[in-house]
């Protein structure tokens, strides 16, 4: 994992700060059941540099949304972890225009850098955060029509992920019939393993086929 230090601007603020980032990342094509990418046993984290966090008023975003700049940076971005940058970028989605869909995607890539460093607490509660801004963002249609059926997939596996397997089971049996073919096999697995109580991850493959 090659990381690059880019120079960037913040779009509310005005202030230069380097950020670390992957200037690529490779698809596999291999997902696992919260639709996290993998390679086979090694997890490459490239959610950890995804995201920054401007060290002047606090705006945590993707890294992406910082506009890169040629201009010298004396600051660099807050050296927080990961699932808490993550975590204020989704509490700024929900202040800032009330968008649920990017709410629940960062809350959802804040569970899985609190799973990276042991943070067991903060990921189950994030898991259940993101489920929940995830139905919300079905209502409010600020999920883009492309990702309706993994979204409503992801908010069961996410419940269950959370140790909430009653509510998993009862949410899959509502949604289940209208879930594309690859999505309803995979909630019939998870329902499977919710009747276990089990929160162990498995694997889904070719999931964009």
């Amino acid at each position: 994992m090659q990381l690059v230090e880019i120079g960037v601007k913040c779009p509310d603020c005005g202030i230069k700060f380097t950020s670390r980032q992957l200037p690529e990342v490779y698809d596999t094509g291999i997902r696992n059941s919260e639709l996290r990418q993998h390679w086979g046993d090694v997890k490459p984290c490239y959610e950890h540099f995804a995201v920054a966090t401007c060290p002047s008023c606090g705006r945590a975003d993707w890294a992406t949304s910082f506009p890169p700049t040629q201009e010298i940076c004396t600051l660099n971005q807050p050296q927080s972890p990961p699932h808490v940058q993550y975590r204020q970028a989704a509490l700024r989605a929900e202040r800032q225009g009330k968008d649920f869909y990017a709410a629940g995607i960062f809350y959802l890539y804040a569970a899985w850098c609190a799973d990276d460093v042991n943070a067991v607490p903060q990921a189950r509660q994030y898991r259940r955060l993101a489920a929940e801004t995830l139905r919300k963002s079905l209502v409010d249609v600020s999920c883009p029509i492309a990702n309706r059926a993994e979204t409503e997939y992801l908010i069961g596996e996410l419940g269950r992920r959370a140790g909430d397997f009653e509510p998993c089971r009862a949410y899959y049996q509502s949604v289940i019939g209208r879930l594309p073919s690859k999505y309803a096999l995979m909630a019939r697995k998870v329902m499977r393993l919710a009747e276990l109580q089990s929160d162990d991850l498995i694997e889904f493959e070719n999931v964009t086929a």
